[in-house]
């Protein structure tokens, strides 16, 4: 008897560890690993992208860029134990970071383009309080006496710079601070697509509850531009791929302005590896890309909506590309 538990135990030893080993190298799907050289990756965005029940497909192929990955536990666990602050919760982080909020905003700037009529709204989030009175998170609707209910608001209330600033929150308090600045680390100011558009990235399996828990992560909004670039392609019917592959990042606003994006010469490379034939970026962070070895890809750097729109065609109509510089 004592020969046979022996090998018994052992392999139950065997089992657990082999299952300890799987459990600590399984990726954490909702943390984002923060490193020096993270890796880019390229995914799909066509027949991804699905409006108000509809799959958005317009001609081409459309590729969205992402920057990183998600961690093994045994980095998170690590990370946890000695802080080193290389891993991000995505589960508890700004709204003004998440798909939800932000994919319905970029086809909206799309429709916009299109010639359909929206009334976009604002979300104003501060997070980070430098005064210890104040909450961890707010959204802030009033500042200075004006409701933040768009953008104009927002720059009539910034422009008052009043001292104290009074600002009201969400949570149906106000505050006041030493002026004129809200007294908080960031603030995301972004514009929100009107409540009855329905957007999301995800196909024929965006309607799952998966897809709706992965959309409610903050994972971002460097994929702006290129929703509302093919939203309004296929809202249009204007052919702005030309058969080509086009990939790119860049946040956007409600009036087609882009913004800057992290991660960038990554995500040119996850492009240049997939096969992209161009790919637009944000014109502030051309600099970035000066010596990067684009290949047979061209490099199309944008202020604006307006400005892909031309390029791609201009592009797309063999006319020589533009230089990074």
């Amino acid at each position: 008897m004592r020969v046979e538990r022996v090998p018994r135990r052992r392999m139950r030893a065997t089992k657990l560890l082999i299952l300890a080993a799987a459990v600590l190298l399984a990726p954490v799907p909702w943390v984002h690993l923060v490193d020096d050289s993270p890796p880019g990756n390229a995914w799909r965005l066509d027949g991804r992208l699905v409006v108000q029940g509809r799959l958005v497909d317009p001609p081409g192929r459309w590729s969205w860029l992402t920057v990183g990955r998600p961690p093994m536990a045994v980095e998170v666990l690590a990370d946890r134990l000695v802080d080193t602050g290389h891993t991000r919760d995505m589960r508890a982080a700004a709204d003004a970071q998440r798909p939800r909020v932000n994919e319905p905003a970029a086809v909206a700037v799309g429709l916009s383009r299109a010639g359909r009529d929206i009334a976009f709204g604002l979300l104003v989030e501060a997070v980070g309080p430098t005064q210890g009175y104040l909450p961890d998170q707010l959204v802030v609707t009033r500042m200075n006496g004006v409701d933040l209910v768009d953008r104009a608001a927002w720059q009539e209330a910034v422009g008052k710079a009043q001292r104290p600033v009074v600002f009201s929150g969400a949570d149906g308090r106000t505050y006041a601070a030493p002026g004129p600045l809200l007294p908080f680390e960031q603030i995301h100011v972004v514009d929100l697509a009107p409540g009855d558009l329905d957007a999301a990235i995800g196909g024929q399996l965006a309607s799952l509850a998966p897809v709706g828990w992965f959309r409610d992560l903050a994972l971002g909004r460097s994929h702006g531009l290129m929703i509302a670039l093919m939203s309004y392609a296929d809202a249009s019917g204007h052919d702005l791929a030309h058969g080509r592959h086009v990939a790119g990042t860049g946040g956007i606003r409600g009036d087609g302005t882009v913004t800057r994006i992290g991660g960038l010469e990554a995500k040119a490379t996850a492009a240049r590896n997939r096969g992209a034939d161009v790919l637009l970026f944000p014109a502030a962070q051309a600099h970035e890309l000066a010596d990067f070895a684009s290949g047979r890809m061209r490099l199309l750097p944008v202020e604006t909506i307006d400005d892909a729109i031309r390029l791609l065609d201009a592009s797309g109509a063999a006319t020589p590309g533009l230089p990074v510089n």
